[in-house]
């Protein structure tokens, strides 16, 4: 099979993969509000194993998408944004490093300040407006983005090695 095709195919597979880890029978609820899913994983192996533009193609359309199909469609444009640029800068600085190599976490931890900076940007855009109740509506936003950020970095260290058994 052409290697370009099989790219594509593993892309695609892989932006679905992200899609559906965010749907509803998958998600566990914050202790901060909210839901938690552990995606992110699916966005960090792909920066590893393909590189930038993948990587941010999988996150911004693959949890665009989930936003859209199972909600909140609100965050939907603020996704395809954050989780696209968070993509890209793992990819920039983790593409083809080792399993567990200092380049990776230096990626993995630029990704939570991209997470977190991009989410309590737009949890303040979209909470704000609501007035003077909401105003703590993005701190609790953050809390919960980290946690799930420490929940698919997890995944991520178990995926690595087994993802790079299967694309050899």
């Amino acid at each position: 099979m052409n290697t370009k095709i099989r790219k594509l195919t593993y892309i695609a597979l892989l932006t679905s993969l992200a899609t559906l880890l965010v749907a509803p029978f998958l998600r566990v609820p914050s202790p901060y509000g909210g839901v938690m899913h552990v995606a992110d994983s699916i966005i960090f192996v792909t920066a590893v194993f393909f590189g930038p533009v993948p990587a941010a193609i999988v996150g911004g359309i693959g949890h665009s998408l989930a936003n859209i199909l199972f909600g909140p469609q609100i965050f939907a444009p603020w996704t395809l944004v954050i989780k696209g640029i968070m993509g890209f800068v793992v990819g920039l600085i983790a593409y083809k490093q080792p399993v567990k190599s200092f380049r990776l976490w230096i990626g993995l931890i630029c990704a939570l300040i991209i997470l977190l900076v991009g989410y309590f940007t737009a949890a303040s855009v979209i909470f704000m407006t609501g007035g003077s109740a909401s105003a703590p509506a993005p701190l609790i936003f953050a809390a919960s983005n980290a946690t799930q950020w420490g929940a698919s970095v997890a995944v991520t260290l178990i995926l690595l090695p087994i993802m790079k058994k299967i694309l050899k």
